[in-house]
């Protein structure tokens, strides 16, 4: 059997399809007398490509709380395949068989999962810096935090310090903000909403310096307790109440025994979803395109998702449904005015009040060789107040 292409043409047909679309071009090319067109060729080299496997460790996600949490995350996994006609397969391991919430870091770091998931606060543990942009209420609203991500400034002052000092791509976000939520305790007094209603109260918090520095700076007491253990901590009464954003305490029950939201909106709130830049780095060039390409547009359907879990699901949106978790369980949440939120930004302000806040800036300021806080404070002063504004940040 003797091959109708040239040594020539035999090697640009390889150096642009690779050596599988070539091989099988001149078998059919020598069994059949007919020269194959670029379709064929093309075919070839997508069959003799195999397929990407990443293991994604979705952490405490699954399909009976995303509603809730609204990250897109399946709808990224469909995106992504789709996108790369198959070359990169996913192996999605939810429900905490993979990792916990403070565990997702060590896996893709160690290799065990390519991808993972967790609040930046949980993952901060692991990957200290993921913390930058959690300083009380710099950001004011989901849009803010969002729109920074999306944007190029993000790269200089978070993604990159995240990439080169620890190994990962970090890819979206999707959430809400940082809340304070009361237990049974609280469950025959009015909505709350001063300050000095916290004094003492004993507040789970996720082990962040960030959010134990906000909890000690209203008084109150912060008890870090593992995710798993908050909702069993709620209604023995180990803890008065906790802090999380409002799509985490429905999607995991808590609202059950939750009196009280006390909407202060005073830290980010969401899963970060990020992966292995060992793995990244080995995809081709292409199939990079593909995932940020489809995190990009997975990040616009979590905001979207959250817009409508607030009110079907939850029941913190302007519209609630009858049956939304709040509105079954009788969650208060409170409105409070301008003047009773100055007094909980008074006694958490950063610049003011230098003694809380010291460590942590001097933590992440030896990590990216820069004012964090000031550059996260320019940052936040640029997309606040904006509206939801997609951008591809690596182009």
């Amino acid at each position: 059997m003797k091959s109708k292409y040239s040594r020539r043409q035999f090697l640009e047909i390889s150096g642009t399809y690779g050596l599988k679309a070539a091989l099988g071009a001149s078998v059919l090319a020598a069994t059949t007398g007919m020269l194959p067109g670029t379709e064929f060729l093309a075919s070839q080299a997508r069959a003799s490509e195999g397929k990407y496997k990443i293991r994604f460790g979705a952490g405490i996600i699954n399909k009976s709380n995303e509603p809730h949490l609204a990250t897109a995350l399946y709808d990224f996994v469909d995106k992504a395949e789709r996108m790369s006609d198959g070359a990169l397969e996913f192996q999605v391991i939810d429900s905490s068989q993979s990792c916990a919430e403070p565990t997702c870091g060590d896996r893709v770091l160690s290799g065990v999962i390519d991808m993972g998931n967790a609040s930046p606060q949980n993952l901060g543990g692991v990957l200290p810096y993921i913390i930058a942009m959690d300083f009380p209420f710099l950001w004011q609203g989901r849009e803010g935090y969002i729109n920074f991500l999306y944007s190029k400034d993000s790269n200089a002052t978070y993604r990159d310090v995240l990439r080169n000092t620890y190994g990962v791509e970090p890819l979206w976000v999707s959430g809400e903000m940082r809340n304070l939520f009361l237990g049974m305790r609280y469950s025959g007094q009015d909505a709350i909403t001063n300050r000095t209603d916290f004094a003492n109260a004993k507040i789970r918090i996720t082990n962040s310096i960030m959010i134990a520095n906000f909890v000690k700076s209203i008084g109150a007491q912060p008890i870090p307790l593992a995710w798993t253990e908050t909702l069993e901590g709620l209604k023995s009464g180990v803890v008065d109440g906790a802090e999380t954003w409002p799509g985490a305490a429905t999607g995991f029950g808590m609202h059950n025994v939750l009196s009280h939201d006390v909407p202060l909106e005073f830290c980010v709130g969401c899963e970060i979803f990020f992966m292995s830049r060992k793995t990244f780095g080995k995809l081709p060039t292409n199939l990079q395109e593909v995932i940020l390409e489809a995190s990009y547009e997975t990040m616009q359907l979590g905001y979207e998702r959250v817009e409508e879990a607030k009110n079907k699901a939850i029941g913190n949106g302007a519209t609630p449904a009858a049956d939304a978790a709040y509105k079954q369980a009788g969650v208060k949440l409170a409105q409070l005015t301008e003047a009773q939120l100055a007094e909980y930004h008074e006694v958490a302000d950063v610049e003011a009040n230098g003694e809380i806040w010291s460590g942590a800036r001097q933590m992440l300021d030896g990590v990216s060789g820069i004012d964090t806080f000031g550059a996260m404070k320019e940052a936040a002063a640029k997309h606040n107040g904006k509206p939801h504004t997609p951008q591809r940040w690596w182009t």
